[in-house]
């Protein structure tokens, strides 16, 4: 029987913030394909986990694994949505400019993206049943409100 890597790995994790201890030899693994939810009082580290699994932030002790490697080395395979989002409204950006974000790491460093991203992009949100769903919400918004916005 073949062992899978796991996707996180901790073991042993320490962080402090100035002088004040967060996490203390804090060791789990997450395997594939599991979910897993964090709960605990205001103040009580989950959110510098979630930093250290994802690189943002270096423990004062212990490792970090991500499928295998570094944090740094994993990044293109996570995702992150952060608690609080500081979201102008007012910003011009269509859906599919927001699903290519998600290209970033696999363009070239200066440039527009390429014709491959795009259809990786437009093939994502077709897997999503984007055009059901953008039909749904419209049909919802005009029901609740007498108009499309």
């Amino acid at each position: 029987m073949k062992m899978e890597i796991p996707a996180v790995q901790l073991e042993n994790i320490s962080f402090q913030y100035d002088r004040e201890p967060v996490l203390e030899n804090v060791s789990f693994q997450v395997a594939v394909d599991d979910f897993i939810g964090m709960v605990g009082p205001n103040g009580g580290g989950k959110t510098t986990l979630l930093k250290i699994i994802l690189g943002l932030i270096q423990p004062n002790a212990g490792s970090v694994k991500v499928f295998g490697q570094p944090p740094s080395k994993s990044r293109s395979q996570l995702g992150y949505v952060p608690q609080q989002i500081n979201l102008d409204r007012e910003f011009p950006i269509s859906v599919i400019d927001v699903v290519l974000l998600g290209r970033l790491g696999q363009t070239p460093l200066f440039g527009r993206y390429r014709r491959i991203d795009r259809e990786e992009a437009r093939e994502a949100l077709h897997q999503v049943d984007y055009l059901i769903l953008k039909t749904a919400i419209l049909a919802r918004c005009q029901e609740d409100n007498g108009s499309a916005f």
